[in-house]
């Protein structure tokens, strides 16, 4: 079977030749669902050439439709002879056909109507903003202070990322503080353990996920933007600096709250792997011990899974109160802060998406696979650079109210 494809405007055309059955279903299908990932969701199938169609090439035609549906994309059949589009019509599956005549995909070199290039911007509302409250009751790697430890819940105009315990009858020395991340109401938590896998808690009625935490970057508030990227002609991924820079452009601030998910090209982080608790009176914490206790990556993790991340990001001269922000060295004007949960991959619906349903459709899926605290790595030769993304959408809104507690 030989594939082939150009676009009109956005949707691809895919003339196949040759036959659909059990030796080239697997290929069929996987050469669509890779179309899919890259944002392809209006698909058209010129099966002017496609001689054979057998129960295999049906069943991939099904999850083909399937995975579309995820995204409300869809496809149509064209030029199909009359075995193929006999087949589709006794298998009740004839909806698929269409006129190969259908505007959009007369000619080859049409050009696009100024109505189908994507847009990457959307104003979701213009005066929303957050309140960020900065508690940093905790500094590595002090002793914790039991009068420090904080009770934070997570309604669904919450989002959170720090470092806490959930809650439960433990102690607080029998406690593992592990690092976090919450994105309206929903909340993530990575166990302080060598390769532990994420544990979460989800809003559901009248139930809000709660912590007891050390230190946190807190914010509640609306998302005033929505921005997508994908790759272009000039690169192939949108770095974590340069979403950054784009929030504080939208929302003409000098500190913003951005959340992101999107395809991951490369994160490069490092994980808590003990918990603060577990350190000694007196003992000293320095290179090479902080070994034992925080694991840096070795290369660029995660590449092709999703990434759902929050962060705060300040410009300029940061407020002395964000004590719990760094400066980025591949750009010394940005201050941040950002956590990441990876997930499987599952393809975005283009165009406007409701940051509260994607969370949730994310965090009832698969179980997360990883939590990274994300850094930037500028060694000289050997440096892995920063976390980037291949394709996705941000959210963002400005900072306008802030406060700091110990």
């Amino acid at each position: 079977m030989e594939l082939k494809t150009r676009k009109t405007g956005q949707i691809m055309i895919i003339s196949a030749s040759g036959r659909l059955d059990a030796n080239w279903s697997d290929y069929f299908t996987e050469s669509f669902l890779g179309f899919i990932r890259k944002g392809e969701h209006e698909l058209v199938i010129d099966a002017g050439q496609l001689a054979f169609l057998s129960s295999a090439g049906i069943r991939s035609l099904i999850m083909i439709s399937k995975e579309l549906a995820k995204v409300k994309g869809k496809f149509t059949i064209v030029n199909a002879n009359d075995f193929v589009s006999n087949t589709l019509q006794t298998t009740g599956l004839g909806t698929w056909l269409s006129d190969a005549n259908m505007p959009g995909i007369r000619t080859k070199d049409e050009e696009i109507a100024e109505d189908t290039i994507p847009q990457d911007h959307f104003t979701l509302k213009e005066v929303a903003s957050m309140s960020l409250s900065v508690h940093s009751g905790w500094k590595p790697w002090e002793e914790i202070q039991k009068d420090r430890i904080r009770k934070v819940s997570f309604p669904p105009d919450s989002y959170a990322l720090g470092i806490g315990s959930p809650l439960s009858g433990e102690r607080t020395h029998d406690r593992k503080f592990g690092e976090f991340l919450a994105i309206c109401g929903n909340l993530a938590y990575q166990p302080p353990e060598d390769k532990s896998h994420p544990d979460y808690l989800m809003a559901m009625e009248n139930y809000t996920p709660e912590m007891l935490s050390i230190q946190n970057l807190y914010c509640r508030g609306e998302m005033a933007h929505l921005l997508r990227f994908w790759p272009g002609e000039q690169k192939t991924s949108t770095g974590i600096s340069e979403l950054a820079n784009r929030a504080l452009e939208l929302c003409h601030s000098d500190g913003v709250a951005l959340a992101v998910l999107g395809e991951i090209d490369g994160l490069v982080g490092a994980f808590m792997i003990k918990s603060p608790t577990e350190k000694e009176t007196g003992e000293s914490i320095d290179y090479p011990g902080i070994r034992d206790w925080v694991s840096f990556c070795g290369e660029r993790m995660f590449t092709g899974e999703q990434a759902l991340i929050f962060g705060i990001a300040f410009r300029k001269n940061k407020p002395r109160s964000a004590s719990l922000l760094s400066r980025l060295p591949s750009n010394p004007e940005l201050a941040a802060h950002m956590h990441a949960v990876v997930f499987p991959h599952q393809p975005l619906q283009n165009g406007l998406l409701d940051l509260k349903k994607q969370t949730e459709k994310f965090f009832n899926g698969p179980p997360p696979k990883a939590m990274i605290h994300l850094l930037e790595d500028n060694r000289p030769a050997r440096g892995l650079g920063e976390s980037s993304l291949i394709r996705g959408a941000m959210w963002c809104s400005p900072i306008k109210n802030m406060e700091e507690t110990l």
